[in-house]
């Protein structure tokens, strides 16, 4: 185990192809399969409800994300930093419609218009310090600057939104909403592995850790969204 560093990233050789980080790699492939089974239940689920369609284009967006983020570490020999942009952009993007899913049923209309109009400002604003970052910033040296604005955005949205907006749904309009603040709960040990760079084994780091966490956490959010189709939205559409 290492704490405070990382270990040598695991090489693969391929159709004479260098390439890197094969665990990664399919870690991020599985998460994408689960993302797209979880938007296609819920297109199943056969409602017009906005909460729902918010968090079908979630999960899809995600699982887009995912599968480019995952080439962006295979193929870094050739690709560096810039084939990570895409990732990194699109989770931006991605966490626009879990924020928009929570807002769409909150039953004060004014609250709700004024919640949305943050939510599009702090994309915005997210996006274009992402981009100056990226374009300005040595990417190559530290990769972790590429990282900072889409984790912000990511644990604001989803903190505030299927936590604290959970939470209190969970008071107001069904038990069921419990499963995306705990599925928030659920994320903070990935936190902290990744701040603290604790890498339990080479071939099991603390990447790979963290896919573990974030499929435990996605499907907490799944099993909310199985259990509310029930639910009267009524008063809380647009």
């Amino acid at each position: 185990m290492r704490i405070g560093s990382n270990y040598d990233k695991i090489e693969w050789k391929v159709f004479n192809l260098n390439l890197l980080e094969p665990i990664g790699f399919f870690g991020d492939l599985i998460i994408a399969g689960f993302c797209f089974y979880f938007a296609y239940k819920i297109l199943k689920m056969n409602t017009k409800v906005l909460f729902f369609y918010y968090w079908r284009w979630f999960f899809i967006t995600f699982g887009v994300s995912m599968i480019v983020g995952s080439f962006g570490h295979l193929l870094y020999n050739y690709t560096g930093a810039f084939g990570k942009w895409f990732g990194w952009l699109g989770s931006l993007i991605t966490s626009i419609f879990l924020e928009m899913a929570f807002i769409s049923i909150y039953p004060n209309t004014k609250i709700k218009k004024f919640l949305y109009v943050i939510s599009y400002v702090k994309l915005a604003l997210m996006f274009i310090i992402e981009l100056l970052i990226l374009s300005f910033a040595d990417i190559d040296k530290n990769q972790a600057l590429g990282l900072i604005v889409p984790s912000i955005n990511f644990f604001i949205g989803i903190g505030f939104c299927a936590g604290y907006l959970g939470y209190y749904y969970q008071k107001t309009i069904s038990e069921n909403f419990k499963f995306f603040w705990i599925g928030v709960l659920v994320l903070v040990p990935a936190t902290a592995l990744q701040l603290l760079k604790i890498n339990p084994h080479q071939y099991f780091d603390r990447n790979d850790l963290s896919h573990l966490i974030l499929i435990l956490s996605l499907i907490l959010f799944y099993q909310g969204l199985k259990k509310l189709p029930k639910i009267d939205f009524a008063k809380s559409l647009d």
